[in-house]
């Protein structure tokens, strides 16, 4: 094999185990960013098909923070597309009718789903934090924001947080 070969097979083989490796984990970010499985395999596979070339072509770093900044972006614009389409769509509705409340939700379900009513900005910083457990130094890297941003996203982000779930701030 010659060497061009070569490095393009070994390219091949990291990006594989990357995607073997964090695959789950991308999926969870991503789902936790937008609610829906289905959309968030969506993110992930179009972020892997985004993130292929550039990688085959020797300009991708740490392919791990890589992907998964490209599955935030990824969120993001489906997100902003989401929004786009809901007033189109609410334009031409008579409105949305009464939301009936679940007794039966965990916890847990309670925080994801205030979480996912934040403004996504503060559910990026909450979720790279929380969940992917990333520094605050990791998080700016992923969003390309300055720390100082994610350190007041998050404190704006988790003061919402306590208003939605009852919590006193003791």
């Amino acid at each position: 094999m010659s060497g061009t070969a070569t490095t393009r097979v070994a390219s091949e083989r990291a990006f594989h185990e990357t995607v073997v490796l964090d695959h789950r984990r991308l999926v969870r970010l991503a789902y936790v960013l937008c609610g829906d499985l289905s959309q968030a395999e969506d993110a992930v596979a179009d972020a892997y098909a985004r993130v292929w070339p550039r990688w085959a072509a020797g300009r991708v770093d740490d392919l791990g923070a890589y992907l998964r900044r490209a599955v935030v972006n990824g969120i993001r614009n489906r997100h902003r597309h989401f929004l786009v389409r809901r007033r189109y769509e609410e334009s031409w509705s008579p409105g949305p009718g009464p939301r009936e409340l679940d007794e039966g939700v965990a916890e847990r379900e309670l925080l994801w789903a205030a979480v996912r009513r934040l403004p996504l900005p503060q559910q990026q910083v909450v979720v790279l934090r929380y969940l992917e457990d990333l520094s605050e130094a990791e998080t700016a890297r992923v969003l390309g924001v300055p720390p100082g941003t994610v350190k007041s996203r998050l404190a704006r982000a988790l003061s919402s947080l306590r208003d939605a779930i009852g919590e006193d701030d003791r």
